[in-house]
């Protein structure tokens, strides 16, 4: 399982920078960024400072979610908090649950790119209206 989530991840990573770079060709030298709570636009930025933030949050969400995944077996059983700690974290069973958490990482990490993904695919369109 953890195989398949770790490829889902990775996979939507990729489609993530994909994404940046098919999106950077399309909007104009001046793209609304940020926006008010009623949905104005009310900063600015540069198409090529757009792109340098979602493809850096993009690197960051990568690092921080793979460095996680794979450094945690590395950590003593002290730090992990897990219900029946002792019981799961037991020799026998350390590794399938290590493999258990690490899974649950790449899942939780790719929501969180398919969201970013959604929440710049929403940036790129109110770029393309008339006024955005």
């Amino acid at each position: 399982m953890k195989r398949i989530l770790r490829a889902i991840f990775l996979l939507l990573m990729l489609a993530a920078w994909g994404q940046a770079g098919w999106q950077h060709s399309h909007l104009p030298e001046r793209v609304a960024a940020h926006f008010n709570g009623i949905g104005q636009p009310n900063g600015w930025v540069s198409r090529d400072a757009l792109l340098g933030w979602q493809i850096g949050a993009m690197a960051f969400l990568a690092a921080l979610f793979c460095g996680i995944a794979y450094l945690q077996p590395c950590l003593p059983t002290d730090f992990i908090n897990l219900p029946h700690r002792d019981y799961w974290l037991a020799s026998e069973r350390r590794a399938a649950t290590d493999a258990w958490i690490a899974g649950l990482i790449f899942a939780v990490g790719s929501l969180v790119v398919a969201f970013l993904m959604f929440v710049f695919h929403l940036v790129y369109r109110v770029n393309l209206t008339p006024e955005p």
